[in-house]
């Protein structure tokens, strides 16, 4: 009675916030959200932000329903040897206050990707494809060496520290998007350079060059966009309004859903899904998101990758999928999942590399298994340490980790503890290496399989396995200066091949559906792009 009491009063206060009256005829739609989004292009690395973002900026590049193309740009030429691009702008490009979006605002925003007084972890690791970007980040030279100019307000120029076989797909991403010098830095000389980026969060701070605009941000509660009146396609952008609630408790989301409080959700309990489904509400497509357990290659006994295929020779992930997650996930067979570009546009990198593990857990799996714990030394799981599991306590990981401590214990002999936490206690604990096996998901940021492996290279900061395989980091290293596309692509499958079959640095387990729960009758015109994501401005609310 609590919960649901607990339930009602969060949908009255979210319903409360309304600031702003819609217009007869408008187009709006309201939709919910997680909570607290970033909205600074430079720190986002969650993907409500992003999903936001893509919305109020434009860059170069955007990603379509299928594929990418030109965007903020007309068109662009890139240099024999691809280190260097030139970019010629639409000259009809304006930001939300009228002014010009020009080659200047680029470059601006590319610096502030390697200043070392503002930049992240995350940033770091996008901006290091500048020339000199990496350097400048690490305070070994002036902010003034970025490979980045404006050749004139229309003419970009990119210079990059080496060929960079998919370079065009990271032109999607935010950290590459425009920004305006005039509305995020500070008077010249504070100490506090854009201290806590509080303009980011502020309607009117908030200058933007995207199809929408922000015209109300609290990011406890409610975000509202509206379309941009000075977007030059605006003509072609359905929606009049965007409506955010924020909240990250599910049960609410879909209690705000059921009573036609917002109109879109895309988060939801997952064992509500079939319910879901017979209802009608349920629209979904593969997501390009891969769920694995994350081993630390360090640890004892787990730094032996005969130790590591056993642990997922005994899953059986279609049953995970099926029957311990009720139906809401989608079985893995590789780490890399369907829908990443392939060598044919009949085909794509999943396909064409075929499975590298089975979904299902047979008896000569299991067998094999135990083959492999005797020869690493742990026969029926003698002598093998206390197997301790850490994750974010939730629903879907507290069965998950009971399903996995009871294949294990039965199948392999060990002892597993299971050691749920608060999410934020687990990210600084997976962060700083402190943990043995946990749960994480990657998506792509970019639009190519080599996104979702770039994360296993030695060094990396997402690495936080600490998995690292001089033969994997070299197959990477030569796709991403390989531009032939069956070639690179050879490259990368056999760096998959080498953190799964032979070393199973990790252990794939799902895919997500990428999911937006709506009426038929009410939401037409709902289509998810080849990011997964659904493309809102083209919605239309019929009710």
């Amino acid at each position: 009675m609590k919960k649901l009491l607990s339930i009602v009063l969060c949908a009255l206060l979210l319903l409360s916030v309304v600031p702003f009256a819609s217009a007869e005829g408008e187009n709006v739609l309201t939709i919910a959200m997680g909570t607290k989004p970033c909205l600074d292009l430079h720190w986002n690395a969650g993907s409500t932000g992003a999903t936001l973002m893509n919305m109020l900026y434009e860059g170069l590049y955007r990603i379509t329903e299928n594929s990418i193309e030109l965007a903020g740009a007309t068109s662009r030429d890139v240099s024999e040897d691809g280190l260097t691009w030139t970019f010629h702008l639409r000259e009809d490009a304006k930001w939300s206050d009228g002014k010009p979006v020009t080659a200047g605002d680029y470059v601006y925003s590319m610096k502030r990707l390697v200043d070392p007084n503002v930049s992240s972890s995350y940033m770091i690791d996008y901006g290091q494809y500048l020339k000199n970007g990496l350097a400048i980040s690490n305070g070994e030279m002036a902010l003034d060496e970025l490979g980045v100019k404006a050749i004139d307000d229309f003419t970009l120029e990119i210079q990059l520290e080496e060929a960079c076989s998919y370079f065009e797909s990271m032109l999607t991403y935010t950290s590459y998007f425009p920004l305006r010098e005039d509305c995020v830095a500070v008077e010249e000389g504070n100490e506090a350079r854009e201290a806590q980026w509080n303009w980011a969060w502020d309607a009117e701070k908030h200058i933007t060059n995207g199809r929408m605009i922000m015209t109300y941000c609290d990011p406890e509660q409610e975000i509202v966009l509206e379309k941009n009146p000075n977007y030059y396609g605006k003509d072609n952008v359905k929606l009049d309004k965007l409506v955010v609630k924020l909240l990250d408790d599910t049960n609410t989301t879909l209690q705000l859903f059921e009573t036609g409080a917002v109109d879109m959700i895309d988060s939801f309990p997952s064992e509500e899904t079939e319910r879901l489904k017979a209802a009608g509400y349920y629209h979904s497509v593969p997501s390009l998101y891969t769920r694995f357990l994350l081993i630390n290659n360090n640890a004892e006994g787990l730094s032996d990758p005969r130790v590591r295929k056993a642990l997922s020779l005994v899953i059986d992930r279609e049953f995970v999928s099926e029957v311990t997650l009720g139906g809401s996930f989608i079985a893995a067979d590789t780490y890399v999942g369907a829908g990443f570009p392939g060598n044919t546009d009949a085909a794509d990198f999943h396909t064409d590399g075929g499975p590298l593990f089975s979904k299902t857990a047979t008896e000569e799996d299991i067998a094999e298994a135990q083959k492999l714990m005797a020869e690493a030394g742990y026969p029926n799981g003698e002598g093998f340490p206390l197997l301790t599991c850490s994750y974010a306590s939730s629903p879907n990981y507290d069965l998950l980790f009971q399903y996995l401590e009871a294949v294990w214990s039965e199948n392999l002999g060990i002892t597993v503890k299971l050691d749920p936490m608060e999410g934020a206690t687990m990210t600084e604990l997976r962060d700083a290496g402190k943990f043995l096996i946990t749960p994480q998901g990657w998506g792509p940021d970019w639009l190519d399989a080599s996104n979702m492996l770039s994360i296993f290279v030695t060094g990396n900061f997402i690495n936080a396995g600490r998995y690292s395989n001089e033969a994997f980091d070299k197959a990477y290293a030569e796709a991403k200066v390989t531009f032939e596309t069956e070639p690179r692509l050879a490259l990368l499958h056999e760096a998959e091949r080498i953190l799964i079959q032979e070393d199973m640095g990790i252990i794939p387990l799902y895919h997500r559906h990428a999911v937006a729960l709506y009426r038929d009758s009410e939401v037409t015109n709902v289509k998810f792009d080849a990011d997964r994501k659904v493309m809102y401005c083209d919605v239309v609310v019929t009710k």
